[in-house]
């Protein structure tokens, strides 16, 4: 159940070919260019409406209001890189070579989706904390656990220093990376080039395991 804009209630169906489905998904995936370009707080739902191309009503039909709107925008990007840490968990490789593919994959990211990354890294920030917990808390947990078994099953195997600590590692890890993209998201860090970004790339792959591996 969600309001529309006069404040009744109404139920989101979804019709049998989906299109219901197709619209909610344009409707975020505008969410993420307008919140980028404007910012959470300097857009509306209105901007929204227009960037997906449906009518102003509709945007309520799927979404309570504009906070709403941008919880599930952080929802589904944080699922999105869940899902690739835990593809990299799960698949080939060394320890090492695990967590430069973390590494890698993040960087990449703000190459085919710097809209996302922006919305993810700045807008947190300005968003109370009350409403920002319930929606990353746990699946920052998450992350760091994922990137903490790394570290742990190549400590096993000794391809990680014996004195690395996961948790730690993986939080360190973590926050390279975020102190990272928010420096490309800024322009401190270069250009948005293929050149750039492989430059940026091989940097915090040699920072991390340097600090983790016995090289």
């Amino acid at each position: 159940m969600v309001s529309d804009r006069n404040g009744t209630r109404a139920t989101a169906r979804a019709t049998p070919g989906g299109e219901e489905p197709e619209k909610r998904r344009a409707i975020l995936h505008a969410a993420v260019r307008v919140f980028a370009e404007k910012g959470y707080h300097g857009c509306r739902i209105a901007d929204v409406a227009k960037q997906a191309g449906v009518a102003y009503g509709l945007v309520y039909h799927y979404f309570q209001n504009k906070e709403e709107l941008l919880e599930r925008v952080f929802a589904e990007q944080w699922t999105i890189f869940i899902t690739a840490l835990r593809a990299v968990s799960e698949g080939p490789g060394t320890a090492p070579e695990q967590l430069a593919g973390v590494c890698r994959f993040a960087i990449d990211v703000f190459r085919t989706a710097p809209a996302a990354v922006r919305v993810l890294l700045l807008e947190v920030a300005r968003t109370p904390d009350a409403f920002r917990a319930g929606s990353t808390r746990q699946t920052f947990e998450e992350a760091v656990a994922i990137v903490a078994g790394i570290v742990a099953r190549g400590r096993e195997r000794g391809e990680i220093r014996a004195d690395a600590d996961p948790m730690v590692s993986a939080a360190g890890l973590l926050g390279a990376l975020e102190l990272t993209l928010t420096g490309m998201v800024m322009g401190l860090l270069g250009g948005p080039s293929d050149e750039e970004i492989e430059r940026v790339k091989k940097g915090i792959v040699d920072l991390v395991l340097s600090g983790v591996t016995h090289r």
